[in-house]
């Protein structure tokens, strides 16, 4: 089914002016309407809830929570705002937050079965304590796959999540509900996490920007055990949105033995040139496991064009691993489950989602010599990435072979589900802790958006988003509409 035929099927009512206007602000916009005076946080939230409703008609993005605390912290917000004492650039800004991240008093299920019935956390997690000191108001929460553990989003708890440009195809994973709610209009920002591919890969299927930050830029108060390369990061309408929120949740925290020391530059990210950048092509990232499709690899030339005529200093690179990526990553991937189900009572490990079980089986069969020798692999492999980018500033190619898959098969033809050889671009950065990005770069001749990657050395997060954001400036980059933005024309709110 495609955007027009979904605008018949799933919607019924056009939207006011006013609710067109607040589906399309952007989090700078929203500031200065609130200090204008021509909006409060108490209408935007309203409207967005009221979205919220439509957009889990449509694609279901979310799981239930109550709305109560969201129009509390909007009405706080506005009482800031009314007496001229507003907290900062998000104080009212609407926010959604993936279902593997703690919010205090909001049910945490991980997108398990085997998490229903326990009691709500009772703190906030560090992120989600930043946001909230920030003034953010609390949309909801959107929907994962058990654990994190697919490249789509489904569960048994969740059901099956769908992409706004096409509802048969998935919207990908693990934060497919809040890439899709991104795509249309539920508030400007969402919180995903980024283990393997976690936001990159919804953001590129969904039109809308992803950044995997550095691991250790946003702090973590609690390890966890079952991705040890997993960071929390931004998704947005925009890369300057993203850029405001990681800003937000960078700041400091002592419980995070991780936490880089190098401070994020608000600044540097926001710059909209790459002159004097050295930007490396590639169309494999140096793991050629599944074959680029032809439109892919044009968006990637495509970009590599936007940034030259924006003064960098373009070449193609030849991306080399000391040893294969797929292998190494698979020992970590599956043998982590394997040691976070072994925690768990049998009572809770037998509710968790069938193919988690099966991926945490095949991690129990490793040893701890397999477990070392990964180890070793991802430390060569981690230095051999240093290396490359003391040649390069950043490296740009696609973030998937593909475009989004039908829901029905989880898979481009001939690849199979779970199965990470049809998505050998993303999980290559988590394993060497580097910032990555998903920039939409047009669509494909069905539609469906296409992601561009942008990698930057670590810590250098603020050039990823310096770069990312040239891309999105540039004609052929613009953030693609979604099914929302297309019902705002039909409603003639421009």
């Amino acid at each position: 089914m495609n955007i027009s035929s979904c605008t018949e099927v799933v919607v019924k009512a056009a939207f006011s002016a006013d609710a067109v206007a607040v589906e399309r602000l952007s989090v700078a916009q929203l500031h200065a309407a609130y200090r204008g005076g021509r909006l409060s946080p108490v209408e935007v939230a309203n409207v967005l809830l009221v979205r919220l409703e439509q957009a889990q008609a449509a694609v279901n993005a979310f799981m239930p929570v109550d709305s109560s605390q969201t129009l509390a912290m909007a009405r706080a917000s506005e009482a800031r705002w009314r007496a001229g004492t507003p907290i900062g650039p998000l104080d009212g800004v609407p926010v959604t937050i993936k279902d593997l991240v703690a919010v205090k008093d909001w049910p945490l299920l991980r997108g398990s079965e085997s998490r229903v019935g326990e009691s709500p956390p009772t703190e906030d997690a560090a992120s989600v304590a930043r946001l909230r000191e920030a003034g953010c108001v609390f949309l909801g929460k959107t929907t994962t796959p058990d654990s994190g553990s697919r490249i789509t989003t489904e569960s048994v708890v969740h059901g099956v999540s769908t992409n706004p440009y096409d509802v048969d195809r998935t919207p990908g994973g693990s934060s497919g509900g809040a890439g899709a709610a991104l795509a249309l209009g539920v508030g400007p920002l969402a919180l995903g996490t980024d283990g393997a591919g976690s936001i990159r890969i919804p953001a590129a299927w969904c039109g809308i920007f992803g950044l995997k930050p550095s691991f250790g830029r946003v702090p973590t108060a609690k390890f966890d055990i079952d991705m040890p390369f997993s960071v929390i990061g931004p998704m947005a309408r925009s890369v300057d949105d993203a850029a405001y929120m990681l800003e937000t949740m960078a700041k400091p925290d002592t419980n995070d033995a991780f936490a880089l020391a190098a401070p994020f530059r608000l600044n540097e990210a926001m710059r909209s040139d790459a002159v004097g950048l050295r930007v490396g092509i590639t169309m494999d990232f140096g793991n050629p496991t599944w074959p680029v499709e032809a439109e892919i690899a044009d968006a990637v030339r495509r970009a590599a064009d936007v940034l030259s005529n924006a003064g960098a200093d373009v070449r193609p690179v030849d991306v080399r691993w000391p040893n294969a990526p797929l292998p190494t990553f698979n020992v970590f991937w599956e043998a982590l489950y394997a040691g976070a189900l072994a925690l768990m009572p049998q009572s809770q490990r037998m509710r968790m989602d069938p193919a988690l079980l099966a991926i945490a089986d095949r991690g129990a069969r490793f040893s701890a010599i397999d477990f070392l020798v990964a180890l070793n692999g991802r430390l060569a492999m981690t230095a051999a990435a240093h290396e490359l980018f003391s040649s390069v500033d950043v490296l740009i190619g696609p973030v998937m072979p593909c475009t989004a898959p039908l829901v029905a098969n989880n898979a481009p033809p001939g690849g199979t589900e779970g199965n990470w050889d049809w998505c050998p671009f993303t999980f290559l950065w988590n394993m060497t802790g580097q910032p990555a990005s998903s920039v939409p770069m047009g669509v494909d001749r069905h539609g469906i958006p296409i992601g561009v990657q942008v990698v930057g050395a670590m810590a250098q997060d603020e050039t990823v988003l310096r770069v990312s954001r040239v891309l999105e400036l540039s004609a052929p980059g613009r953030i693609q509409p979604g099914l929302f933005d297309q019902l705002s024309g039909v409603a003639g709110g421009g």
